[in-house]
């Protein structure tokens, strides 16, 4: 059960580093420099924030446009994602998200 859970986190981070998006961890003084793309996959196999792949597909349904970089945050102990997605028009919109429930909290340039 462990190695399943274990295969399904890897694959969903493998998800977000393989669709063609740029992912870097940020630091916000929750995490020490590199280990937030760690900490979100462990996260994932806990079952305390969502896949990225079901997460990259809130963000299709609501903004048209192509998901051009995503920045895994820890912000105070809470796993964000924030998807910058560039529209039909050429707009960069930026989005923040909270990875546990998938709730939109910020939306920048719409």
């Amino acid at each position: 059960m462990r190695i399943l859970l274990m295969s399904i986190a890897a694959l969903s981070l493998a998800g977000l580093l393989s669709a063609g998006v740029a992912a870097h961890a940020d630091d916000d003084g929750d995490d020490t420099d590199g280990h937030t793309l760690d900490a979100a996959q462990e996260a994932v196999s806990r079952g305390t924030i969502k896949p990225f792949a079901e997460l990259r597909e809130i963000v299709r349904q609501r903004f048209k446009g192509d998901i051009v970089r995503v920045e895994p945050r820890r912000k105070h102990g809470r796993f964000l994602y924030k998807f910058k997605v560039l529209s039909p028009e050429g707009q960069l919109v930026e989005i923040e998200m909270d990875a546990a429930s998938g709730t939109i909290l910020e939306v920048e340039n719409e």
